[in-house]
Order: C-alpha cells, then structure tokens, then sequence
C-alpha cells in the first residue's frame, strides 16, 4: 500500500505539520502527560484531604470521611516507606539516573491554553523545594509551548493509546474508540473481548482487554527488559484509558463500576478471577460515597468566573441531580447512593482527588518505587472530560474543576515525597491530555461563526441516496462510525461495482453536505492521491486498512455531531481537539520552557531512553533529547 503524501510538518495548515524525526511534532498532547521526578521534601498530607478542603465547600463529615480514607493511603505508604528503608541497598550495577518510578498523569479532554487561561488561579511555586501543581510543573519542569496530537480523530482511545506506545493509530490500530467489525457487523469497542470478562463488576458487562491495541507500549518493553520484574499499573474512571496506556503486560489495571462506584477489571490481568485483596477492601468501605449528599460550590472568587464565556449555563447538559449552574446538589436525584448519584459524582470537582488517593494506595499496596528496578503508574483523570461535556469549555464549572486539579495534583505529589525513598528525586513525572474540546457549536453559531451541528445517521442516508440513484436500489452501507462511513462490500460486489466508483460516489455526496468540510475514499489514501497539507497527513496516520472506513469524514470548524448540540464535545483535527500540554519533571530531566514542536508520539520514546529499554514496537516519535540530563 502506498502512503499519502505529507504537508511537511512545519506547515501551518490545518494544525502544524510536522515531520517526524527531526525537532519538530505535530501531536500537541491531549491528555495531559507530566513528567516529574519528585524532589525531596517534608512529609505532606494526601490528595483527598487536601481536595476536601480547596477543592469546595464541605460539611465537617464529607471531609472527615475524605480525610479517613486519606490516613489510610499514607498509613500504608509509611509502611511501604519503612520497608525500603531496612530493604538491601542498591546493586553496584543499578543506574542512579533512572527513576524508581514513572508517573503519567493523562487530564482527559485537558486543552493546552488551559495552563495559561487560568495561570492566575493555580498555587504559587512552593519554596523548599516542595512540590507543586501546574505552576511548578511549567515553571520547574519541562514545558512544551507547541504540543499537538497527530492523529485525524480526536477520542479517548486513540488519544490514550499514543501516549505510552508512540504509534499512529495505522499502526496501534486503535482509530477510535469504536469502529465498524466487518466480520460481525455490528459496532466493535476499541477493547472487545469476549474471552476476557470483566471482574468486580455489580452487573454483567462484556468482556475488555487490551488486545485489540497492535503494538506495545513503555510499560510492556519495561516488563521484558527487566524479566518481569517491574511492576506496571494503570487506573483512570475509564476502562480504555486506563488498559490503553498499561499494556499487555502490566500487572493491573483498575477502572470504575459506575453501577456501583466500585473499582473493577479483566480477568486478562487476573487470570484467577479475583481482584487484588486489598482492591476488595477498598471497594468494601465505599470511601465515594462520602461525598452523597454533599454540593459541589465554587472555589475561587466570583471575579474569576468572569472569563467564562458561556457562564448561563444555557448550553449545559449535566448529569442526573447537578442542576446547570452552581451549587450543584450531588446526589443523583436519589435518597441513597446508587448508579446516578456515582455517574454525577465523577461529574464534580471531588473526583480527581478520589482517583489520585486511589492511585496512592496502588503505589503503597503494589510496592511500587521501593527499589532500583523502575516501576511505571499511568493515571487517567476522566472528571475534566466529563466536567467540559457536560458544560462545555468556556463555562464556570470548567474554570473550577482545573483549578480543583491544580490543587490535588499538588497533593498527590506532595504525598509521593513519604511514599516512594528518595523522594520527587526518584520519580519522573508526565503530564499531558488524550485530546482537547471543541466549543459549543450552537453558542459558536449564536456569536456568528459559521458553525453548526450535524447528524452522523442522516449523512449515512445522503450517502445511500446517492449510491441508490447512481447504481440503483440496494443497501449499500453497512454502518457509520465516529466519521468513518463504511460501504457493505459484499452489496458491492454482487452488484459488479469498482470499489472505488462507490467509495467516490458516496464522497461526492457527502462533501457537498451541511457541516462537512471535505469527505475522502479509502483509494485515495492508500494511493497517496491526497493534497500536501497537514490535515492530509493526518488522515493518512490514521487509516488502518483492516479497521478504517471505505470514506472518511472531515467536519468543518466549530461543528460537532449532534449529540453534542447541549454541552461540547471533540473528535475533529482543529487545534481546539489537537493541541494539549506536554511536561516532564521529575528524576533525570532537564527543565526548560521549549517553544519548538513537539507530538505526543514523542512522550514514549523519551520515556523509554530514560529507562534504558527498547522503544515500542510501533513507535514513531522522536526521543526529546533536550528534556533528558
């Protein structure tokens, strides 16, 4: 198969070109990946104890729950501390430049402006050498200016997949977070698996596991480089963010059972079907429901809310309960916490601090960064996803759930110095966004831009009317998907149709639709028949032969899918989807504001340098030396 040809990746059309290999990246990170080797300071409290207090308003049982659960984590992590400190002391071989432990922090649908808009509002830079949250990170780690994701389709998956294995969904082959199954034909998840159930779960659900992703990632190569050894962890709300970035081989991988606000997995990574004892114990204390009850209120001044340009809440589309303006009442609607009242809960400014306490029980329980064999904890924060859905990017709740973030990220770091010996000075720290968002279409289109939202059904049916009117009645798509019209090849065929006269037909017909910008065969890609721009690239690394569409779909700026037409939502290649924050700090990196660009294909291969392992399979990036020491 032949590639398309490429804009080179210093054009500026269509979202900054780049070519890989040389200083230059076009895959401004979406999910917030940082770096971060922690820097030795004086013992601190946990992330949720501090969230209770600056994250909003509480009454004195939500925070003496909060900080329960917080005593417990640090309890353990002393424990863990302690036993490292009578533990052997490093071999004679062992690489005092490389972290005990690699921290990526991925803040879903996390824009890259976001840590400038609201600089003003996050913690100062700590003195002492304290940990921070943003600031310290942009101010005493490595901070990328130009980072970008490089792909065409801006969703979880794809965004989550590239962080930790630097491939291009045409060679991760995770293109979305669905796509059309040919052989089933039915809709096929990014992480289908029937022959992996779930486990923990308070309902059947189907099967997941990571075998769909077609390359490994950091954590994988990490696991074979040291025979096993290293421990590798994912945790996020969501399933494929949290599997996406482990691995294959990484020992667990905990996500959240939104039936019943337990953590749960895949017997792929407990074959005995039995989640991890002390994941039992934590789910048997029920430490989210604390929060039943409680309003999530404002934490910054009014003032600052005054950036917000959409703060009506007229576009807003929350979760059960909320309400479209603050306070909002987090209960569910219900009179006892049940699944509406989980799903709003992961919908406020308390949910971070819960998944960063959770994370800190993995590293105290998994022992991770307890010797010199480096351990790798991904952690997806989901709320920031949910939070800019539900309200959208220009709204108050947005502006709070950052600042939120801010503080319990500051916490959680914080909270390392006690858990892991040596400190931040172990620990390597990565932060970065699996994509950004879109604004509201209708409120785009309110103000007077040409935008607008369109209905992914109806241009399946623009496409079968064309094809009906040129080749005659038949029924010749089989499904649409997350902008991928897929044609049913075997109609096709018994029809006696080139393939690509089809696909042509149907793209002409879309092309000319409202809210598309341009619509492209899957023959013109393989063949290279695409112009020299960057959005052409893009399209090209994203098309996977066996899982992509016959017609690819490119949506005009500031238009959205009409699911979207409340709240906000993201998928298209403008850099309001593409452009999020790359930093690193931590443990063998050098800090720096660089303006030059970068992707976030480049996270794992730098990763992998600093580990001393092969970079993935399937990577693509290029090792960001300027970081490393």
């Amino acid at each position: 198969m032949t590639r398309a040809h490429f804009a080179p990746r210093g054009s500026r059309r269509f979202g900054s070109g780049r070519r890989r290999g040389t200083s230059a990246g076009d895959g401004f990170i979406v999910g917030l990946v940082l770096i971060l080797t922690l820097m030795p300071t004086g013992p601190t409290e946990g992330a949720s104890a501090a969230a209770a207090r600056t994250a909003s308003s509480t009454t004195s049982s939500a925070t003496a729950a909060t900080t329960a659960t917080t005593t417990t984590v640090l309890s353990a992590a002393s424990a863990a501390t302690a036993r490292a400190a009578h533990a052997t002391p490093s071999s004679p071989e062992a690489d005092p430049g490389k972290p005990r432990l690699v921290v990526l922090v991925s803040i879903d649908q996390f824009r890259a402006d976001y840590l400038e808009k609201f600089r003003d509002l996050y913690l100062p830079v700590p003195s002492a050498g304290k940990p921070g949250g943003f600031r310290w990170l942009m101010e005493r780690g490595a901070y990328h200016l130009d980072a970008q994701h490089d792909h065409l389709h801006l969703y979880t998956g794809p965004g989550h997949a590239v962080l930790l294995t630097g491939a291009p969904p045409y060679l991760s082959g995770i293109i979305g977070n669905s796509w059309w199954d040919r052989a089933t034909k039915t809709v096929r998840y990014c992480l289908d698996d029937p022959d992996s159930p779930v486990i923990g779960s308070a309902a059947a659900r189907k099967g997941v596991s990571p075998k769909s992703l077609l390359v490994s990632t950091v954590g994988d190569e990490l696991k074979m480089a040291t025979g096993g050894r290293a421990k590798v962890w994912g945790i996020g709300f969501k399933d494929r963010a949290a599997m996406l970035m482990a691995g294959h081989l990484a020992d667990g991988a905990l996500w959240l059972d939104d039936e019943s606000g337990r953590w749960i997995s895949s017997r792929y990574y407990f074959k005995d079907g039995k989640l991890p004892g002390w994941v039992e114990a934590w789910n048997a204390r029920k430490p989210m429901d604390a929060w039943f009850g409680k309003s999530w209120t404002p934490m910054v001044p009014a003032s600052a809310y005054a950036r917000a340009w959409t703060a009506s809440g007229a576009h807003a589309n929350p979760a059960a309960g909320l309400g479209t303006s603050f306070p909002h009442k987090v209960d569910g609607g219900l009179a006892a916490p049940g699944k509406a009242y989980y799903r709003a809960f992961t919908e406020t400014s308390y949910a971070n601090g819960y998944v960063f306490d959770s994370a800190l029980e993995i590293v105290a329980r998994e022992h991770l960064g307890q010797d010199e064999v480096p351990d790798i904890l991904a952690i997806n924060l989901s709320t920031n996803d949910y939070v800019g859905h539900s309200f959208g990017p220009d709204s108050p709740e947005l502006i709070d759930v950052s600042v939120a973030t801010d503080r319990q990220l500051a916490a959680f770091l914080q909270a390392l110095v006690s858990a892991v010996p040596g400190g931040l000075g172990s620990v390597t720290l990565v932060l970065s966004a699996d994509h950004g968002v879109a604004p509201n279409a209708i409120a785009m289109k309110e103000a007077g831009f040409a935008a607008g939202v369109y209905d992914e059904e109806a241009l399946r049916s623009t496409a079968e009317e064309a094809l009906d009117r040129e080749l005659g009645a038949a029924d010749w798509t089989s499904g649409i998907v997350e902008g991928e019209l897929y044609l049913d090849h075997a109609t096709v065929e018994a029809k006696k149709v080139p393939l690509d006269r089809a696909q042509t037909i149907a793209a002409a017909a879309l092309a000319g639709a409202p809210g598309v910008y341009d619509a492209v065969t899957s023959a013109r890609i393989q063949t290279g028949a695409l112009p020299p721009t960057a959005l052409s690239r893009r399209i090209a690394e994203s098309w996977n032969p066996e899982r992509s569409g016959d017609v690819v779909i490119l949506p005009s700026p500031y238009w959205t899918e009409k699911s979207a037409e409340k709240g906000a939502t993201h998928g298209s290649p403008y850099a309001y989807d593409t452009r999020v924050p790359v930093l690193f700090a931590g443990a063998g990196i050098r800090p720096g504001r660089r303006p030059e660009p970068v992707t976030t294909l480049d996270i794992a291969p730098t990763l992998a340098t600093l580990l001393g392992v092969l970079a993935p399979s399937g990577c693509e990036g290029r090792v960001l030396g300027e970081d490393l020491r």
